[in-house]
């Protein structure tokens, strides 16, 4: 009984040892490790991993975010009174512009705490007076992946980069006192939350938009095309999928050497001596009575 006792003992010890040496840093203390998704709170499938490059939650990180992306030239907006309306922790609020393009595409990023507050489009747009024409989801194909040093996950756990995103698609319409549209927009967004969390303590949204046609022959699938490559050409400025990393017990050997394999062995060898040591001493006992 009392062997048993100790060998239980044992292998929970060299389990205890072996789970964070055989563990990456980011499996112990995934800090800044995100979910980004198409729904707050639930998960929609579709979301992905990723490491924030940025703190949302940072005035002056987010101050600081790129006012030029690529061909993209902004000019920023003060919306310091929707901030405080929403009951939002920061608000940022951009109007980007490309040669290629004649319209301009509005960016904007809402992070905050007080989820009871913090409506996603397909609330908020309703309550400013507008109609949701067209619902669903799209795939953003995100063509210069470079900086994705390729899947950090196991095809099993799912969840990995491919080189698109997942968005909500909107086409909301605004009408005038006679019931002729007046304003219609396409817009797209995602959620980024703690993966950590279920119930996630903050939510940052990104939302991208642009002014649609009114007339029926305009179709909002012509600026659906600004909107997807804003969208994409703005995700690696926050975003980087996280790089392969090494085990714990890897790097106390290649940073260490000879004293990282000593630590690695005393951890790993205490546990299974104190398993086998009654063992040992009762053969010895043994071999003395023979």
């Amino acid at each position: 009984m009392r062997q048993t006792f100790r060998t239980t003992v044992g292998i929970i010890a060299l389990v205890c040892v072996l789970t964070p040496l055989l563990s990456t840093p980011g499996m112990i203390s995934p800090s800044g490790l995100s979910l980004i998704d198409t729904q707050i709170q639930s998960s929609s499938g579709t979301g992905i991993f990723v490491k924030t490059k940025l703190d949302f939650a940072d005035p002056e990180q987010m101050k600081n975010f790129p006012q030029k992306i690529g061909e993209w030239h902004s000019t920023s907006y003060d919306w310091s009174g929707v901030k405080q309306t929403l009951g939002a922790d920061l608000v940022l609020s951009r109007a980007y512009r490309s040669p290629n393009y004649s319209s301009p595409v509005f960016f904007v990023i809402v992070q905050g705490s007080n989820l009871s507050s913090f409506h996603p489009p397909v609330v908020c747009y309703p309550a400013l007076g507008y109609e949701i024409e067209e619902e669903g989801k799209v795939k953003i194909p995100v063509a210069n992946a470079s900086w994705a040093k390729g899947p950090w996950r196991s095809e099993k756990e799912g969840l990995l980069f491919r080189g698109e995103l997942s968005a909500k698609k909107l086409v909301v319409v605004k009408r005038g006192e006679d019931g002729e549209i007046t304003e219609r927009r396409v817009v797209l967004y995602y959620f980024v939350k703690d993966e950590r969390m279920s119930l996630p303590k903050e939510v940052t949204m990104v939302r991208v938009s642009a002014l649609a046609p009114l007339s029926l022959s305009g179709s909002p699938q012509a600026v659906l095309e600004p909107v997807k490559k804003l969208a994409a050409d703005s995700f690696p400025e926050m975003f980087e999928v996280k790089p392969k990393e090494k085990m714990v017990a890897e790097m106390l050997v290649s940073e260490h050497g000879v004293l990282g394999s000593a630590v690695i062995a005393v951890l790993v060898l205490a546990p299974v001596g104190y398993i086998i040591f009654p063992f040992v001493r009762r053969r010895r006992k043994e071999g003395e009575v023979e």
